[in-house]
């Protein structure tokens, strides 16, 4: 129930103030991020969420933070039918994936074609992806889109485990040669060190990971950061 939900938030606040680092602190970053991107469309709406949001999300922000900026209903995005809501607003709140996009624009095509006027944000994780925006455009519908994006980054599981949920970035790495996750554990990490200290010792094994040490040495210079 509510209150088992409201428990589990108090008590993962309470794991993550006592972590050595200040865990706490990418927590509540996330969350305001989130409610920052919910709130670029203002008034009740429906969030549409990618399946695979779902768990990372929870450990985030509970449904009442949602509900608070204006999330009357939730949805999971499915391309096997139309997106049915008597709300105005929609926000997407999605991977940035060549499939989720083009599914994106099937609602918004049956929506026109039923002749339904709706508002819809697109808020891209972790962020605005050009290869995205292109489908969109093909689709002809980019320009009945608003664009935005959320970094999700690094989700604090416990005081000492931390976590992207990026369970297609194997697959993209080494089947498709798609190297854009890397770049993002580079960012996200860039960003823990500036919330929570320059690591001295950073040990890696494997060529990924080699790429992510060079990226994170490449932004730290690009942001004037200490190596």
């Amino acid at each position: 129930g509510g209150g088992g939900r409201e428990g589990g938030q108090a008590t993962m606040a309470s794991v993550l103030q006592d972590s050595i680092m200040s865990l706490s602190t990418l927590r509540e970053r996330a969350r305001k991020d989130l409610c920052e991107s919910l709130d670029k469309m203002r008034g009740a709406k429906a969030l549409v969420m990618d399946r695979s949001l779902s768990g990372p999300l929870g450990l985030v922000a509970e449904k009442q933070l949602i509900k608070d900026h204006g999330v009357e209903k939730t949805f999971h995005l499915r391309s096997d039918q139309p997106l049915d809501t008597d709300l105005r607003r929609v926000v997407y709140l999605v991977r940035a994936t060549m499939t989720n996009m083009k599914t994106i624009a099937q609602h918004v095509k049956h929506h026109q074609q039923q002749r339904q006027k709706l508002e819809y944000l697109v808020c891209l994780v972790p962020g605005r992806d050009m290869i995205c925006e292109r489908i969109l455009e093909d689709e002809g519908v980019y320009n009945d889109v608003q664009l935005g994006e959320y970094d999700l980054g690094l989700i604090p599981f416990e005081d000492d485990v931390l976590s992207m949920e990026l369970p297609s970035s194997f697959r993209e790495c080494n089947l498709e040669g798609d190297k854009a996750s890397l770049l993002h554990v580079a960012r996200c990490l860039v960003s823990m060190q500036k919330s929570c200290g320059t690591v001295p010792v950073i040990r890696g094994k494997g060529a990924a990971a080699k790429t992510v040490s060079e990226l994170m040495m490449r932004i730290g210079d690009e942001e004037g950061l200490g190596k």
